[in-house]
């Protein structure tokens, strides 16, 4: 009898533990989105699901079909943003967006590398957690070359938090200007094609996100994007989904944030703190240059090369009058640049401890 007493107490509790989890971040969503504080579904949550856990010492829930999910509807949502001109206008920013962004990615690494000579810190360690993107990939690395995962987890969330918080406000606030490639407006008639072909595309990035990086925003973004810019009708989602799907974002980043590990890390938490916000604010500067260089929009350019996610970038893009659709494709050549040579250099200079 407390045999089953007791297996039919643990459903309940985690019951009332993602009820309290997504009623915080909800609620915390309303009072940033009354505030008119930056990507408040996002930042909202977060910051509510850290406190909770801080002053309450209270274990939050995140669910991962409902993140994926999430993850899917703000892809879409971002390729509903292109145009028939987005892929044109991405080509001619192609090159000098990627020599910007290996110099950002080079700074990151020079900075980390002296941060490890100075400290205890190991320069596998070091190095792995400094890089500006890819935190999945990197924890990847990190197990693979012996390096502490706990510290390069907790150092990629630092960043994550420190860009997460500063570059929305920066862009609202100092860069903001009138948009003009907000999402299409135009009313399409709801078609049960277009459902389907949603999802169809969550489908397809479920299946493919073991073999791409950030798979579940960028196939759906690509898929969708495609189809704009071919003159495909598609029957756009009210807000009210692209709303929650950010709130159960934020609630996943929030959930991620360990203040147990933030704790043991100690004094490094400044450093890397610190170096986050060096990298930011070359990461702008580095902006004013793109947009100088290209004749791209300052708040694009900027968003465009700010260390952060694809997803809030481009989320950000579309609040501050950028070009979401632009910001998103560049963020994803770097985010590939990342993904796919950063962990060749780990694997080919960094020693391999046993």
């Amino acid at each position: 009898m407390k045999y089953n007493e007791r297996s039919e107490e643990v459903p309940n509790i985690s019951i009332q533990k993602s009820i309290l989890t997504y009623t915080i971040a909800l609620t915390a969503g309303i009072i940033f989105w009354m505030l008119k504080l930056p990507l408040p579904w996002i930042l909202g949550p977060v910051s509510g699901l850290v406190m909770l856990k801080y002053w309450c010492n209270y274990e939050t829930a995140s669910h991962v079909s409902i993140r994926n999910a999430a993850f899917a509807l703000l892809g879409i949502q971002i390729g509903l943003t292109f145009t028939t001109q987005t892929f044109t206008l991405v080509v001619p920013y192609f090159i000098p967006y990627t020599l910007l962004s290996l110099v950002l990615i080079s700074l990151s690494l020079f900075l980390a590398y002296l941060i490890s000579r100075k400290t205890a810190i190991d320069i596998s360690t070091s190095l792995i957690g400094s890089a500006p993107g890819g935190l999945s990939a990197m924890m990847a690395v990190s197990e693979s070359l012996k390096a502490n995962t706990v510290l390069v987890t907790i150092f990629h969330t630092i960043r994550l938090v420190s860009v997460l918080f500063i570059i929305p406000f920066a862009a609202t606030h100092w860069f903001y200007q009138s948009s003009s490639s907000m999402m299409n407006s135009k009313t399409q008639e709801e078609s049960l094609w277009t459902i389907v072909i949603y999802g169809g595309v969550y489908i397809i990035a479920h299946l493919l996100k073991a073999r791409i990086p950030a798979a579940l925003v960028i196939v759906p973004m690509l898929i969708i994007g495609l189809l704009q810019s071919i003159g495909t009708p598609l029957y756009q989602l009210p807000d009210l989904f692209f709303i929650a799907a950010q709130i159960m974002i934020g609630v996943h980043l929030g959930h991620s944030v360990s203040i147990r590990d933030l704790l043991q890390a100690g004094k490094y938490c400044l450093l890397y703190f610190g170096l986050a916000i060096m990298i930011i604010a070359f990461g702008i500067v580095l902006g004013f240059l793109l947009s100088w260089w290209t004749g791209m929009d300052l708040v694009t350019a900027v968003l465009s090369l700010a260390p952060g996610g694809l997803v809030e970038m481009a989320l950000t893009a579309q609040a501050a009058g950028g070009q979401p659709a632009i910001v998103s494709s560049l963020q994803m050549i770097r985010l590939l640049t990342i993904v796919i040579i950063l962990p060749i250099f780990y694997q080919k200079f960094l020693p391999k401890t046993v």
